[in-house]
């Protein structure tokens, strides 16, 4: 291959991918469902959205037989208590948040823990140890930081600075103008690089993508509890807009989880 043709196919390759269609059949199943379930400026984009049907809270199976669990001594590390504490915090103080508080957080949330042969290891679980979820922070009321937005850096436990900049307004707005989002000193934003998983698992990679940020939200949300500051997962925000906040294409790499973090009020 001459230089120019490999010149070609780089240009090519990092070309962003177009929104999927609802009549292009070349979108996979897994991509249609993202997309179709996705957020723009008009509400959902998907014509054909089932809302179901209203089932009962609790699953019963009657006339089965039960055993009664008794719980065991609490346990000494504490993790009883915190989970049993941990609430949804909607309402953020003033209060600046002190970077070594967020450090802990990004590190408990989807750092590195341990190496094992090649692989290092994170907090969450991840199929094939492909980690194919991203953390962004909105940076606001932080201290030694510019208020701007940050990628954190797994590799290194480091934050790089994309862009400088107060985005409170932004991420407000995107999140449709709920008053839970935009008035916290930090912003994570979690997205999910679906091609890290789907390269190994084709569209199932999806389910694995949602998985992952799942445990990686519930690692933020025990952490922040144990250090005494509050957060909420969000889940209704305008993709478009994230993405475009973030400048990521939304179909290759697309936000998944919001969460404000801060001292509660």
């Amino acid at each position: 291959m001459s230089w120019q043709m490999l010149l070609l196919w780089l240009v090519i390759m990092t070309l962003p991918k177009p929104a999927p269609c609802e009549d292009d059949d070349t979108v996979s199943i897994g991509g249609r469902f993202h997309h179709e379930t996705s957020f723009g400026d008009d509400g959902l984009k998907g014509e054909n959205a089932v809302f179901g049907e209203r089932v009962p809270l609790y699953k019963e199976y009657e006339g089965a037989k039960k055993t009664k669990l008794s719980l065991i001594a609490r346990d000494k590390s504490r993790t009883d208590e915190i989970i049993e504490r941990r609430r949804s915090t909607r309402v953020f103080s003033g209060q600046t948040l002190g970077l070594d508080y967020l450090a802990r957080v990004l590190l408990s949330g989807n750092g590195v823990t341990h190496s094992k042969g090649a692989y290092e290891m994170r907090s969450a679980p991840s199929a094939g140890a492909l980690y194919p979820i991203d953390i962004y922070v909105i940076a606001y009321r932080v201290d030694s930081l510019e208020k701007g937005l940050y990628h954190f850096q797994v590799q290194d436990s480091s934050l790089a600075l994309i862009k400088a900049g107060d985005f409170n307004e932004d991420i407000y707005r995107a999140c449709n103008n709920q008053k839970t989002v935009g008035f916290s000193p930090a912003t994570l934003i979690l997205t999910a690089r679906f091609d890290r998983s789907t390269i190994k698992y084709a569209d199932r990679g999806y389910r694995y993508c949602y998985m992952e940020s799942g445990a990686i939200a519930e690692n933020v949300h025990i952490q922040a509890e144990a250090l005494g500051l509050g957060t909420v997962i969000v889940g209704a925000f305008n993709d478009d807009a994230v993405s475009g906040l973030l400048d990521v294409d939304g179909v290759s790499e697309a936000p998944t989880i919001i969460m404000p973090l801060g001292w509660p009020r």
